[in-house]
Formats: C-alpha cells, sequence, structure tokens
C-alpha cells in the first residue's frame, strides 16, 4: 500500500491534517478506497514520482519510505518542517455547519454550508475552495510491512475534483464572507462515527494551502443556538429564535436582523412606513439623502443609489425629487 499525503494546517497551531490517497497499484480494486481517478488528479497536482509522497501545505514534498517498516527516525524531519508551518498566519477562517439526512432510506446525505470570511484584505486570485471526505482510522494490511496498520483520514471522495464543480473563491475585503452550500452520500459500508468533511483553501497556481478545517460530521454543529431548527433552515442560525420571525420576509429573522422593521427600498432613505409596514417615500427622505450628500456617512440597510448606476450624486437626488412629486412611486 502506498499513499500521496496533504498535511494541511488548520486554524489552530499545533494541529494536524491529513489526507490520505491510496495509490490504486498497491489496492485491491474490490476495497471501497479504490479511487484511481483521484488518486491520479491529486498526484499530478504534487508531481508525484516516488511513493510514498508527503506534500506539507501544498508546496513541499518528502518522498520515501522507511527501511524496514522503523519509521521513528523520519519524525525529526517531519516535525520540524510541522513547526515551520505551524507558527504561520492565515486571513482565511473557515467555518463548516450541516445535517445529516436520510433521504430514501437507503444511504444518509450530508448537506452542509461552508463559509469562508477574511480577517484582512488578501487577493483570492487563482485559489479555490477544496472539499474532501475522508474516514478515519480504517485497518488496513500495509503490504510492505506484512501487517495491518490504522490508516488515518483515508479519503474518500473529493467533491471538488471536476472543473465543474470547482468552487472559486471571490472574497478579498477584510470582513467579507462567501458561502458554499453542497451535500454528500454516507455510504452504509462507512463507520459514520468516522467520516469527516474537509474544506481547504488552496491555489491552484502555487498549489499553497492558505487555510484548512475539518471536522467529524456527527460533531459539526447542526443547530447551534439549540432552537429545534437546523443551520441551513435557520434565518438566525446564531441567535435561537424557533419562531422563525421574519417582519420584513428578507429571510433574516428579526432577532437577527439589522434592518427589521424598516422597508428599505430605493427612494425610502429614511426607513420608515406605516402600520401596514409599507415604505413612506417624502421630502423627509429628500432632506435625508441631501444631507448623505454633505457627509457621507449611511447604515447598511440604506439604498442610496437612485440610478442604479454604481455613483450616489446629485442625479440621485433629482431622481429622488421626481419620486416624490409623482406620489413615491
Amino acid at each position: 500500500m502506498s499513499f500521496a499525503l496533504d498535511t494541511l494546517l488548520r486554524e489552530f497551531p499545533n494541529t494536524l491534517m491529513t489526507i490520505e490517497w491510496h495509490s490504486p497499484g498497491f489496492t485491491p480494486g474490490w476495497s471501497d478506497f479504490d479511487l484511481p481517478d483521484v488518486y491520479d488528479a491529486r498526484s499530478n497536482l504534487y508531481d508525484v514520482g516516488g511513493i510514498p509522497h508527503t506534500q506539507w501545505n501544498g508546496i513541499e514534498s518528502f518522498v520515501g519510505g522507511a527501511s524496514n517498516c522503523v519509521w521513528e527516525y523520519m519524525y525529526n524531519d517531519r516535525r520540524n518542517t510541522y513547526e515551520d508551518y505551524a507558527v504561520q498566519e492565515s486571513p482565511y477562517i473557515i467555518e463548516l455547519q450541516g445535517d445529516l439526512v436520510d433521504s430514501d432510506g437507503s444511504s444518509p446525505v450530508f448537506n452542509f454550508d461552508v463559509i469562508i470570511s477574511l480577517e484582512d484584505d488578501f487577493s483570492s486570485s487563482g485559489t479555490v475552495l477544496e472539499l474532501f471526505v475522508a474516514e478515519d482510522s480504517i485497518m488496513a494490511y500495509w503490504s510492505a510491512c506484512g501487517e495491518e496498520h490504522n490508516a488515518r483520514n483515508v479519503g474518500r471522495a473529493w467533491l471538488t475534483m471536476d472543473e465543474d464543480d470547482q468552487v472559486p473563491i471571490t472574497i478579498s475585503g477584510s470582513g467579507q464572507s462567501q458561502v458554499h452550500s453542497g451535500s454528500f452520500d454516507v455510504s452504509n459500508s462507512w463507520n459514520h462515527d468516522r467520516v469527516k468533511l474537509i474544506a481547504l483553501a488552496q491555489n491552484l497556481v502555487t498549489n499553497e494551502v492558505f487555510q484548512a478545517q475539518t471536522e467529524l460530521i456527527l460533531n459539526i454543529p447542526t443547530d447551534r443556538d439549540e432552537d429545534g431548527i437546523t443551520n441551513l433552515e435557520d434565518n438566525c442560525p446564531d441567535d435561537a429564535n424557533p419562531g422563525q420571525e421574519d417582519l420584513d420576509g428578507d429571510d433574516i429573522g428579526d432577532i437577527c436582523d439589522p434592518c427589521n422593521g424598516l422597508v428599505y427600498v430605493l427612494g425610502n432613505v429614511n426607513g420608515d412606513a406605516n402600520e401596514g409596514y409599507d415604505p413612506i417615500v417624502d421630502v423627509i427622505d429628500l432632506l435625508a439623502l441631501s444631507d448623505y450628500l454633505e457627509d457621507p456617512v449611511y447604515n447598511e440597510c440604506q439604498m442610496l443609489d437612485l440610478l442604479e448606476d454604481g455613483e450616489i450624486n446629485q442625479w440621485d437626488l433629482i431622481v429622488l425629487a421626481d419620486l416624490i412629486m409623482n406620489g413615491g412611486s
């Protein structure tokens, strides 16, 4: 048996993450981790020649094993490399959430969201979200040593391998976030307690891994705020609101909606409304927009670009005045 190993760094230091891909040449064809297409794709990415091949952070290779299956002397080399990478910081944060559900009674499906955010400005050009499924701690026969061994984080699927399934990371500014939703079948032949989702931000030009996150699917929070509504269905997943109240119908629950109860539409600069929560567009909005042009401070709910041309200026003021004269519509 041989493998290509992606050694990745998580958000937290001193934590090691691996994905173990088994070479088809050393894996029985009847095995459910015989994945020649995936193995070839990952080995081509890293120019794998000799095996075993270990790839650190996507950019540094260790090739070759130990004679007579004695690996202890190799430990310090690997430890030094790990410690070099463990102190590095990443601008990306990756969070996982999901829900394991029975689809048709045959095999369950894991539905998930991956939330990627940036703590600092950072160009994401060429960087994609890579998603893998692995099963941890599988006893497998090690032919070189003639014994069974505990195979850690054995790759089961590469969800974003095909070009059509790739997920480009599009955020580049501090505080921005991006959400990717997906699902995968969880085979009944797998130990569901040991199945993991692995997500990482990797540059396809340099192969560098900027951030990674993994979790057992049964440990990924399905209801973070414990209000009885799963994350994927909850309009405020971090604030308990079992009634899912959403007064303005924007799919953001009242309890976490910064614009709740305010009907901000084009022209309703100050966000006031009548008792039926219909927006009121009047001269007060004209004055508010005029104030903004002198002192451009506004809240995230306001819609000030009435021309929708990407700029807020005197032309928008003229359009708003015309709108008011025509009864606010």
